[in-house]
């Protein structure tokens, strides 16, 4: 939704939630099977949609069987991209692309802030005293992973679909398009 409309304890109150509301989906460990048991965050889908839903959104899954160009993106304000792990231990990747319509200007933040904890971080009225330099982006679709330095473009819908067929030659990838509430499903789409 590219806002700061969640914090970690956001996250954890709502996994603890779903935790208590199906504890049978523990199995025999016990651990709250929505988020990492060592903390690190790592909420899985559910906390995912339920957050989205707590802002009027849902998740639809696209159906791997059939070509991401196939899926019907008009009602889509974003996908979330999921680069499922190839063994048990390796931790999986979400990131967000989104398209924008109009040209997209950012600050260009100093490397010294990239990966820092919040906190770590000047505070907001130093962060408003301070004149970053801006860059902009064209209009399209954008992915933006937080491990990139800054947004990269990825082009329009036929750019988007090489880029997804690219991703999913290399990892198994899932494609979550986040629509308004209430959407209803397509044939390109299983739930």
């Amino acid at each position: 939704l590219q806002q700061e409309l969640y914090t970690h304890a956001d996250l954890e109150r709502i996994a603890k939630c779903l935790h208590e509301l199906h504890p049978e989906q523990t199995g025999w460990l016990k651990f709250n099977s929505h988020k990492n048991f060592l903390g690190f965050g790592d909420y899985d889908v559910n906390v995912i949609t339920s957050a989205l839903q707590e802002h009027g959104y849902d998740l639809l899954w696209h159906d791997n069987r059939s070509d991401i160009e196939e899926a019907d993106l008009s009602n889509s304000v974003g996908l979330i991209v999921h680069i499922q792990p190839e063994w048990f231990f390796r931790r999986g990747h979400w990131f967000a692309v989104k398209h924008f319509n109009q040209v997209l200007t950012t600050p260009v933040v100093p490397t010294t802030y990239v990966g820092q904890p919040r906190a770590a971080r000047s505070t907001s009225s130093e962060r408003g005293s301070h004149e970053y330099d801006a860059k902009t982006f064209e209009p399209g679709f954008w992915n933006l992973d937080s491990k990139l330095m800054h947004p990269e473009h990825i082009g329009e819908r036929d750019e988007l679909n090489a880029f997804l067929r690219q991703l999913s030659k290399r990892n198994r990838v899932h494609v979550l398009l986040i629509v308004p509430l209430n959407t209803p499903l397509t044939a390109s789409f299983s739930s």
